[in-house]
This record gives C-alpha cells, structure tokens and sequence, in this order.
C-alpha cells in the first residue's frame, strides 16, 4: 500500500500516480530547484540538495538491563545479552515475567536487531572482557562526533526501512531511574508506506480513540498492556499532548520490540538553541519573559502526562524557523519523583545566569520566590511574571519619564484588572493597555501570553481555475494591498491594510463572470474611499455590499432581466489591519482559517435553503434532504438591498493562521473537512510556498471535485511578541 504524500489516499503498491489526485508516487520535488527527483534518490541530480526524510529516534530501555551497544566486524550494530538475560527471553519472558511482545510487526529478537538497548548512565560498564577483539563498543558519554553509519547496512528496524544515518554524541544523562535511552538519527526509505503505527491505529482504532480524553499519567499504569499490543510507553505522552504541536514534536512512528522501546519524530536536532538567544547580549527583557512564559504553559500539561523532565534538558529547549518555543522530544518523569516547580526554576535561573547580565534582578527574585517555595503554582509564577511585564511596559511607555509607583498590597491579579479596564486619562494618552495586557479571568482560565502580539509578516497566494466540466469561468478574484513597513537598527514594525475578495457568479453565459467581476471592482474602489486609518466598522462593511448589490440589481432591471436570467454572485471578504481582521459574505462561497492549534475552522455558515432550515431547528438529514437544499437564499444582484442582510464578522489574530477565501467549486463535498487540513497546515511555515501549496489544493479539487470552477485566495499571516 503507497500512501499519497498530498492527499493521505492509500493507493495499491503497483500504481505509478495516486488514484485520487494524481499526485507522483515515484517522483518527489527538490525544494531546493524544484527538479523532479526519485523518491528513493539520496539527493537531487540537479544540485545535490539531499532527498532524505530525516528522523529523530529515541530508543528506551530499562536502567536495570546491561546491554550494550556493540559494533561488529561487518558495520552493523548489535545487543550483547547478559546471561541472565538470555535465560529469561529464552522461556519467552521479559524481567518483570510479562511475556514478550507479540506484534505482528516489526517482531524480531535481540540478535536481529541493527540498534539496541545502551546503558546511558557514566557508571556503566566501559569494557567487556567476554567481548570478542574483532568488536567495538560505544556508550553515548563516549567522544564519537565523527560516527556516521553507511546506510545501505545499518537498520533501526528489521523491515530495514529505517537508516541509521548517525548516533547523538552528547546524550544527556538518565534523568529518570527507570529509564535510559539513547538517540540516532534516521532516514525513511520507504515514505509512502504505511508507517507501523498508522497500521496499528487502523486495526485497533478504539485504542487511540480512548488517548486524549483525559490528560494524565495513567497510561503508565497500562505500559504493560500498551507494549504487548506492539505501543512503547515513551510513544504515549506524544499522542496525548499531540493538540500541543508544534511545541510538542509530532509523532512519525512507534513500536515495542520485547524490553525496549522505539520512537520515531520529526528532526529538530539541527533547530536553533533557545540558550543562544538568552545569550544575546541585547536581549530584551520582554522577549527573555515572553520566552520564559512559553516554557510555562507547558509545564501543566507535560506534568499531567509525567513528562515535565523535557523542560529540565538544555537542548531540548530550541526554537523553530518562526522563534516560536518547542521541544525537540519528551523525556518520561520519575514517577516516585516527578519534579517540582522548583526544580524547574532552579534551572531556569543556572541557565539566566550564565547567559544574561546580571540586570534583570526583579526576574531573580521571581525565580528565588520559586525555588524557595514562596511561590507554589506554575500560575502564580507566570502572574509574577505578568506583573513585572507590566512594570517594564509602564516604564516604557511612560512619555512623561514620570515613574509610576504601585502600591505593594495590589496583587497581580488586581494589577491586571485595574490596568486594563482603567480609562485613558488614568495614564494620558497612552494606548499600550489595550495593546501589552492580557487579562485574567474569573475561572481557572489564566493568561494565555504576557505579551501582545504584532504582526511581522503577511503573504498571499492566489488562483482560479475553470475545472473539468465547465467551458467557461464565473469565478473573480480580487486582492489589495498597502504595506507599510518602519525598520531601524533596533526594531521593524509591519502595518497593513489588506483586502481580499472571492465572488462567484451565476445568471447563464456572460452574465456570471460579469456580476462576479463587478461586484470585486465595485468593492474596490469603495473600500480604497471608506477606509482610511482603522479597520472599517460593520455599518461601513455592510453599506459597501449592499452598494454592490445595488449596482447589479440596477443593471439587471436597466435590461429587463427577470428569474433565472437575472445575473448574480456570491461573495466572500476579507479586511485585515495588523492583527485586526473583519470578514463578510453572501452565499456559499467560504472563508476558512487554519491554525496549528485547533487546525481547520469554518468561520462563515452558507447562506441556503439547507443551512436556512438547520437555524431553525430541522435534523441536518432532514434540512438537506430537501431537493432545494443547496439553493442559496442570499446573493448579490437578484433582488433589492432590502432583501441582503451580509453576515459581518470581526475578529483578533492571535496566532499564527493561515485564512482560506473560496468558492464552492473547492469546498463542496467536504473536501476540505476531510483533506484541507493535510493540504493547508503545513503551509504555515514560512518556508512553506504557498503558490505551490495552493496549486496542489486545486489540483485535488479538480480531481474530488472539477463540477464547478475553484478559486482559492490563501492568506499567510505571520506574529512575533510585542516587544
């Protein structure tokens, strides 16, 4: 089975093109040149970039086994067994007397296996004086930077699937007493089969449905079960915090082989060190608490799955091409000792101190307050932190130079609510308020960001397209921008006034494509008019679409057209300032938004006859199985702006999103539901081309799809901290 890379279909081994969206499944592309490359190429002929999906695998065992890796005669790497050990897998039992792993794949014995279990702790055994001479061993504390494997020997895996290109050189030390690990580096030489953890979720989906519906520790309770069904416990807590990506890496494969466990992730090995940034001797004291707060909000969760240790390792810690905070694995906790808050903060102020100057005493104390005890809650801690962000911002944004005392018996939180909700005159004429704070809320929500954000880069691709059954195109787009950008040696600010507009016409030959380019133009040059300073509110909104309606109810009644005849469009709209975005339609056609949190959202409802009856009450079987469902009960240009009632949206960019805008030709049969989120999210990189991303939507619409024309605007939208 070959599973296509684009659309996630899976196509039998024999077929050259994926049967759905007709997608190479012999040929990938250099994102380096773009030149067509075999999947199973080591690199592009044309310029050598490498072809290889690289992997970062960890390997687990436990502390008590005395294995050890050993380098063989012919390059491949093998487990030497202590006699004990082999008398206890020889009556087919584990240490702890539960039975070896029966998975049905990848199933071997240790003497197969290319990489094995390694005692990792500084204490264990330098030598073996059983081993044979011709034999080499290597504990991960050892020096061995220049230890690359030749591919074509060396497996993480029987199947020999999995390439061990290179072993980590500085593995960290166990900081759990029941495990040790050791981690490679691996290539995929097989990507379009099916991994050994999508098969296993396929066959016992109710397993992996039960994951997720309580964060918690448990799953440690059932490691014994979860390893004998072919799942290594350390695969659990990524399956778990999986919602947390991309702070959390994404799980690419897993599997359980007797007393060790196997993990695959994506590789960020190569990602930048967030202690590189704290070492910047220009750092910010807002960005280093921005940085600081992200490390918090995961210290909950990571705690309820017992994984809080992966915030206690150094280089762990590393930031993606975007600066956003991520890990680069999870490490499993002690659970007869998880660590503390305080453990946590001990840390983060050994690794302060030696990057930062010692100016930023109010977060030392912080950090004191934390390992002594006084501060007992991750929530306290980052309200701590909340305060003495607002202490800086204040004395930033002070214009008068006027130091702003608090009262010391003002708690943070009271600190938080009297900042936002006090008027303007309260501190002149600044604005900072509104732009800097978040809020506290009366339940056990708490701040989400210590920080506003600002926006630091919007891009856009664009495309329309008349799909396979139609002879001409009704679809228009139309999209104006005006950037403004400020940059100085110390900062770059970004400010936008964005307009994005999909219509899609109808009213018979001519008559679409007429009313959809009309209604684009019309809008147009309204808005270059009516919006000047700030976003246009929702009477200014509405009073530019029932302007457009009017222009084409005129026109349709100038000519005497009347029923079907009468030509019209659907409309959807977008108008983004900075981190402001209103939107607004007519019809069916959509806009969508695609964050790396919560994935695809539908943001606007269709205006039809199925949808009209869904408001009111009716079973959606029942709405829809009406044969006037799909008629839609708003257009522009059909009838008098009496009858247009445009549903106007406003909303707050919080995140990093890509917006979706487009016409039914791409959205109609839950395309989107059941693809889009595999086609768009990884689009939000900034290294993600969006042409080209967009341009492969299209072409699985036109193959899902191709009964109407498809036309799509995708909208980047990129934020760093307000600094």
């Amino acid at each position: 089975m070959l599973i296509c890379p684009d659309c996630n279909f899976e196509n039998p081994d024999s077929n050259n093109f994926c049967q759905r969206c007709g997608t190479s499944l012999t040929h990938t592309i250099c994102q380096t040149c773009g030149a067509d490359i075999p999947f199973q190429a080591p690199q592009c002929d044309v310029c050598g970039t490498s072809n290889k999906i690289l992997l970062w695998g960890i390997i687990t065992i436990q502390n008590q086994e005395s294995n050890i890796l050993r380098l063989e005669k012919d390059g491949a790497y093998k487990v030497r067994q202590s006699t004990a050990d082999k008398a206890r897998t020889s009556n087919g039992a584990t240490c702890d007397g539960a039975p070896v792993s029966s998975s049905p794949e990848p199933a071997s014995t240790s003497s197969e296996l290319a990489l094995a279990n390694v005692a990792v702790n500084q204490t264990a055994t330098q030598g073996d004086q059983t081993a044979s001479n011709n034999s080499s061993y290597f504990l991960p504390n050892q020096d061995h930077n220049n230890l690359f494997l030749e591919p074509t020997k060396k497996h993480l895996d029987p199947q020999q699937r999995y390439t061990i290109e290179k072993i980590n050189p500085n593995q960290p030390l166990s900081i759990n007493s029941d495990w040790n690990f050791i981690q490679v580096q691996v290539a995929d030489e097989h990507p379009l089969n099916p991994s050994y953890l999508k098969k296993l979720t396929q066959k016992q989906p109710e397993l992996f449905a039960e994951l997720g519906q309580e964060l918690d520790s448990s799953y440690l309770s059932m490691a014994e079960y979860w390893n004998i069904v072919g799942v290594p416990t350390i695969a659990l807590p990524y399956l778990l915090l999986q919602t947390h990506y991309p702070a959390i890496p994404q799980l690419y494969d897993a599997w359980q082989e007797e007393k060790q466990g196997i993990v695959l992730v994506e590789d960020r090995s190569q990602w930048q060190l967030l202690s590189q940034i704290w070492s910047q001797q220009d750092l910010d004291l807002l960005q280093l608490l921005w940085s600081l707060d992200e490390i918090a909000k995961l210290w909950t969760p990571l705690s309820q799955v017992g994984c809080a240790n992966s915030l206690l390792v150094e280089n762990n810690l590393r930031l993606d091409e975007d600066q956003s905070f991520c890990l680069q694995q999870l490490y499993i906790d002690n659970p007869n000792h998880p660590p503390k808050l305080s453990d946590l903060a001990t840390k983060l102020q050994h690794w302060l101190n030696q990057s930062l100057p010692s100016q930023y005493e109010g977060l030392n104390d912080i950090l004191q307050q934390a390992i002594a005890g006084t501060i007992e809650t991750i929530d306290q801690l980052r309200n701590q932190m909340y305060e003495l962000v607002s202490l800086e911002a204040l004395e930033a944004t002070n214009t008068n130079n006027q130091a702003i005392e608090l009262d010391d018996s003002i708690s943070s939180e009271e600190f938080s609510d009297f900042s936002l909700f006090s008027s303007e005159s309260d501190f002149g004429d600044e604005n900072f308020i509104y732009d800097s704070f978040i809020y506290n809320s009366d339940g056990e929500e708490q701040p989400t960001a210590l920080l506003s954000m600002d926006l630091e880069k919007i891009d856009y691709a664009s495309c329309t397209d008349i799909g396979s059954q139609r002879d001409h195109n009704e679809d228009f787009f139309g999209v104006r921008t005006i950037v403004t950008t400020q940059e100085n040696l110390n900062s770059k600010t970004l400010e936008v006034r964005n307009l994005y507009i999909v219509c899609d016409g109808m009213g018979g030959h001519a008559a679409g494509e007429v009313a959809s380019a009309m209604a684009v133009e019309t809008l147009q040059d309204y808005f270059q008019t009516h919006w000047r300073d700030e976003l246009p509110d929702e009477a200014t909104i509405r009073d530019g679409i029932l302007l457009a309606n009017q222009t084409l109810c005129e026109i349709n009644s100038n000519n005497s057209r009347s029923g079907n005849g009468r030509m019209g469009t659907t409309l959807v709209m977008a108008l983004i300032q900075d981190t402001k975005l209103a939107i607004a339609h007519v019809g069916d056609s959509r806009i969508y938004r695609i964050t790396r949190k919560q994935g695809l959202e539908q943001l606007t409802v269709d205006h039809e006859v199925g949808q009209r009856e869904i408001n009111r009450g009716v079973e959606p079987e029942i709405a829809y199985g009406r044969p006037d469902a799909y008629q839609l009960t708003q257009a522009l240009g059909p009838r008098d702006s009496k009858y247009i009632r445009p549903s106007i949206n406003f909303f707050d960019i919080q995140e990093d999103c890509l917006l979706l805008l487009c016409s039914d030709g791409l959205s109609d049969n839950q395309l989107l539901e059941k693809h889009g989120e595999s086609y768009l999210k990884p689009l939000i990189s900034s290294s993600a081309d969006l042409e080209s991303g967009l341009s492969k939507l299209i072409d699985l619409a036109n193959q899902y799809n191709g009964h109407d024309n498809i036309t799509a605007i995708v909208v980047r939208v990129k934020l760093k901290p307000h600094l």
